[in-house]
């Protein structure tokens, strides 16, 4: 059989504008603390750090798909916490289809929505997978 491999990126313009005038402005704020050792304090880092770490992690976050003679396995990195496999044999249908991530799903990233789940970063197209269990 064989193997299919798919990575994605989150490559929006708007996306990428916004992560880049969001850190920036970060970057500015943190800058313009004068006495740094005077008024440093965690309560004051840690939500622009927070908000650094998404800006970041958004332009290098990947969505990996693999299809072969196993199954389908589908996860972020670096998050491998994310990693979701699906045997074939616990699988009772698997097709592409079109889907509006909006709609269906309120957005992009690890999406649950009612009773489906999923994993998307752009594009309207998709495997659709229904398993045993339903």
């Amino acid at each position: 059989m064989r193997v299919f491999k798919e990575e994605q990126r989150f490559t929006q313009w708007w996306l990428i504008l916004i992560c880049l005038i969001s850190g920036i402005g970060i970057l500015l704020r943190l800058l313009s603390i004068e006495d740094f050792s005077e008024n440093l304090s965690i309560g004051k880092l840690i939500g622009p750090i927070v908000g650094l770490l998404v800006c970041v992690g958004i332009l290098f976050v990947k969505l990996h798909t693999r299809i072969d003679k196993f199954g389908i396995q589908v996860w972020f990195s670096p998050f491998s916490f994310t990693k979701k496999a699906f045997s074939w044999k616990d699988l009772e249908t698997a097709h592409t289809r079109k889907y509006n991530a909006f709609s269906e799903f309120g957005g992009w990233g690890i999406r649950v929505f009612r009773k489906h789940k999923a994993y998307n970063v752009k594009g309207d197209k998709g495997i659709q997978l229904k398993t045993k269990e339903g």
